[in-house]
């Protein structure tokens, strides 16, 4: 795979711990600027104490707060990130923010390929994209 050259931010979350660092690790391989969390909480945090956070990777299932929340609560200081949830939930859920779905367990690509599709859905990459 060709490394990001934009260096694009991404925030992961989970409360799996050993989940959280792989998906760290094969973000910061790929080229991304990678943030970790641990809890919707710790997120929030970190989205208010960093200027640009281009996307949000986020289990939906979490203690405390859950994925959803977690987006909802995200889009109002990075109103123009979409979201990746990844999940082993088979239900649909229901949610306002652009996103994408990426089941568990999934592979380094399948979890690359769910970071690509999301990030041209953003307004800012979109924009950018066809810059002169």
């Amino acid at each position: 795979m060709i490394p990001s050259t934009t260096a694009e931010t991404i925030l992961v979350v989970d409360d799996d711990r050993p989940l959280r660092e792989l998906i760290e690790v094969i973000l910061m391989r790929a080229g991304y600027e990678v943030l970790t969390a641990a809890d919707g909480d710790e997120a929030l945090q970190c989205a208010r104490d960093t200027e640009r956070i281009d996307l949000l990777v986020t289990d939906l299932e979490m203690p405390g707060m859950e994925g959803c929340e977690l987006a909802s609560r995200f889009a109002a200081f990075h109103p123009s990130a979409p979201v990746v949830f990844a999940t082993t939930l088979t239900r649909r859920i229901e949610t306002t923010e652009p996103c994408t779905f990426l089941a568990k367990p999934f592979t380094t690509d399948e979890l690359r390929g769910a970071v690509r599709r999301a990030l041209r859905m953003s307004p800012v990459f979109a924009e950018n994209a066809f810059a002169t």
